[in-house]
């Protein structure tokens, strides 16, 4: 039996190191289209479309950054976050931004089911006015509304929409979100905030819209 040299056993595992290597660069080069959801260097995405298409890709630069790309979609909203979310502090920069209706830190209740949104730009004020909640330098408005038959995390459900509208946001530095003032605003209005599920600085457009984001969530 020929003996393997030291040479031959060096080169071998340079080349298992590229071929992990190259593995690696793949998985943070990620491109997901239309549907799905996942991880990426450490944080949650989700992408949701109807109708059209969309596009979101990573950057292997930076692990919180996403970009979401979308053409004459019915509804679109994607996001990076995290897959369970919490009562936590929340900072966001976007780069670019064009054709959304709303960029918000975006997420799912559950016992009971609710959706909610802390929108920073554009609007979501829909459905019934309850007040309004001041929280990092801005006054929210605050809207419930009940979604009859919609799509859900949970299959096609009613459920209902907690909504802090403040939308002024802009493009290009770092902001803050204190998720917990909202959350206490909607207890101290009866609006029960269930079991926490997926998080995320989410993106969304519909009505045939078409546009883009680049933005960092962490």
């Amino acid at each position: 039996m020929r003996s393997i040299s030291f040479v031959s056993v060096l080169r071998a595992i340079l080349v298992a190191l590229v071929v992990v290597g190259c593995v690696t660069m793949a998985a943070n080069a990620q491109t997901v289209y239309n549907n799905g959801t996942g991880t990426n260097n450490g944080y949650f995405y989700s992408l949701y479309s109807s109708g059209g298409s969309a596009t979101m890709t990573f950057s292997s630069s930076y692990a919180g950054n996403y970009a979401i790309s979308w053409s004459g979609v019915n509804d679109v909203v994607g996001g990076k976050g995290w897959s369970t979310g919490s009562a936590q502090t929340i900072g966001y920069n976007v780069g670019s931004v064009s054709g959304e209706n709303n960029l918000s830190i975006y997420g799912w209740l559950t016992n009971p089911l609710a959706e909610y949104y802390i929108c920073e730009f554009g609007s979501v004020a829909n459905g019934t006015y309850k007040g309004s909640v001041s929280s990092d330098g801005h006054s929210y408005s605050t809207y419930e509304h009940q979604q009859v038959n919609q799509p859900s995390i949970q299959g096609t459900q009613t459920f209902e929409q907690y909504l802090d509208n403040w939308g002024g946001s802009g493009t290009g530095s770092n902001h803050t979100v204190t998720t917990a003032n909202h959350f206490n605003h909607w207890r101290s209005l009866g609006m029960t905030v269930g079991n926490f599920n997926y998080q995320i600085l989410g993106t969304e457009a519909w009505g045939g819209r078409s546009g883009y984001v680049n933005a960092t969530v962490w």
